[in-house]
């Protein structure tokens, strides 16, 4: 017993360095709340409150966010946490963070069943190489979705090799992958793709499962499982981020498919410069990968190779050709967050690498190089995401709108106007700060919208929330009127706050010192009056 206990010292450990890495200083960096997490957050907050959404849509199977869809498990997830913690970046957070150290073990677990690996070291290092990469760093943090999904996924991965390597199949594994289609996107369209490459590769342990006892009832519940994903399959809230609405091009969707799908896998990609156009989805001077583990990574895909036809062999080969596709088939711009569940099987391929390394490196050389570089990557890591990302990357994640709601807070009996030409997710980030009364909110919405809200009704970003009338600046009027007009750095100028009499009152800046939302006092008589001159100039002018 004792030594089984020290076998797993290192997992330990492991699982003690990402306890810190996910969730040291949590509720401050990323040191904003997105604007993906605020809309998480506050309809989570809604269902806990009304047991509706923003819009007043009870219980929805689908969220409605910005104009799109989402599953809606990580919602109801946090409902509880945002119920005991409070609507705040802890509670919105935490279950990523702790989705990601089930990760941990998954990646071990696989590692080890898989039984390709002859060093026992390799599901160790592949556990602490996946807990200190910076892609799973960075999502672990993150108050929506996408982690959940993939860990989900992974886990059900997990379960069915586990039932195959038994010559059969996994009910429990079939079950995971279902719920996990609720968690993402990303995961709804994969799932089906994965399980019919699996279903091709490993025929017999299928129909051997099949005319098992436990076919029949797994199958009632798999359909069980996916009635919600049923009834909203011909419906735009499931197919909303796919364009299958938008007309069928056969030659555009696989040209497109192939580009993005190429893009993804690229090396450069992962183990370089990130192709998100995203900043908020990367961390700053860091690539996905730590960049020496691309020499691993290419090693291991020769050895997969080598290896194809072996059963575990082919399992790595499906996780990584199948992971990328739903992201490759979204019909818009590269978004490497809709590719996480390609984690895993990436680790695999560097376990393969690392197998070949073991053994022919001397072990002298080897640790040394390995703990040198390991240590070299925390530091790293330590440096773009703890130190730089909160300064650099500090406006990609809304930074600035908790600083004005506390403005909009303190002076309750002032009006403002805060422009969102350029930022039409903005009334989300004040409904989380202000956190809005979602009775309140609810009522700007017909029953007709509440009725028709599967079918993707028009997206309105402007809205009045408390004393702040979210929409574009009107300069005909809003300057006649004694408020308070905020925007962005191109929303006012300073000709313009010249012609209409405005004082500059608030400037908020960014870690770095630069202005992110600047506030004008409007002068409404200064501004008549001016006005009335100019009108009797003009009358003047005409008359002679």
């Amino acid at each position: 017993m004792k030594n089984k206990f020290h076998r797993y010292i290192p997992l330990i450990l492991i699982i003690l360095l990402s306890v810190f890495l996910y969730f040291f200083k949590i509720n401050n960096i990323p040191n904003g709340v997105y604007s993906d997490e605020a809309t998480v957050g506050y309809n989570a907050f809604s269902i806990l409150q009304t047991g509706k959404d923003e819009y007043g849509k009870s219980f929805p199977l689908a969220f409605r966010f910005f104009g799109a869809y989402t599953p809606p498990l990580y919602i109801y997830l946090i409902v509880p946490l945002i119920k005991f913690l409070g609507l705040n970046e802890l509670s919105l957070r935490l279950l990523s963070g702790i989705s990601t150290l089930f990760g941990i073990f998954v990646v071990y677990s696989l590692a080890k069943d898989l039984k390709i690996f002859k060093s026992s070291a390799v599901p160790f290092l592949l556990a602490f190489l996946f807990a200190i990469c910076p892609w799973v760093v960075f999502n672990a943090r993150l108050g929506y979705e996408v982690t959940l999904g993939y860990i989900l996924f992974s886990l059900g991965a997990f379960f069915i090799w586990k039932g195959i390597s038994q010559k059969s199949f996994s009910a429990l594994g079939l079950l995971i992958l279902s719920i996990s289609t609720y968690a993402a996107h990303t995961e709804r369209f994969l799932v089906p793709f994965f399980l019919i490459f699996v279903l091709f590769f490993y025929r017999k342990e299928v129909l051997s499962f099949i005319r098992s006892k436990k076919f029949p009832i797994t199958l009632l519940l798999l359909v069980i499982t996916q009635i919600p994903n049923f009834i909203l399959l011909f419906t735009k809230a499931f197919w909303v981020k796919n364009n299958v609405f938008e007309g069928i091009n056969i030659a555009g969707i696989l040209t497109d498919f192939f580009s993005q799908y190429l893009t993804y896998i690229s090396p450069s990609g992962l183990f370089g410069i990130s192709k998100d156009i995203n900043l908020q989805h990367t961390i700053p001077l860091l690539a996905p990968f730590y960049s020496w583990l691309i020499i691993p990574f290419f090693i291991g895909l020769y050895v997969l190779w080598t290896k194809r036809n072996s059963l575990s062999g082919k399992y790595i080969f499906i996780l990584l050709v199948t992971s990328p596709i739903p992201g490759s088939l979204s019909g818009h711009f590269i978004s490497i967050q809709r590719i996480l569940p390609i984690i895993i099987p990436i680790f695999l391929v560097m376990g393969l690498g690392f197998d070949i390394l073991i053994k022919k490196v001397s072990k002298y050389i080897l640790v040394p190089a390995l703990i040198l570089l390991s240590l070299f990557s925390l530091l790293m890591l330590w440096r773009s995401y703890f130190i730089f990302l909160p300064k650099e990357n500090a406006t990609w994640w809304s930074y600035g709108y908790s600083q004005i709601a506390n403005i909009v807070k303190q002076h309750p009996s002032q009006t403002f106007v805060f422009d969102n030409s350029r930022l039409p997710p903005a009334y989300m980030s004040f409904l989380y700060h202000l956190q809005y009364s979602p009775q309140e909110f609810q009522k700007q919405f017909s029953p007709e919208f509440v009725d028709s809200y599967y079918s993707n009704p028009p997206y309105n970003p402007n809205y009045k929330i408390a004393n702040v009338d979210i929409r574009p600046i009107v300069w005909e009027t809003d300057t006649l009127i004694d408020q308070i007009l905020i925007g962005d750095t191109l929303a006012i100028s300073e000709e313009q706050a010249k012609d209409h009499f405005l004082t500059k009152i608030i400037d908020v800046k960014d870690p770095l010192g630069n202005s992110i939302f600047i506030g004008y006092q409007t002068d409404p008589a200064k501004k008549i009056a001016d006005n009335a001159r100019k009108k009797a100039l003009l009358l003047r002018s005409n008359t002679r």
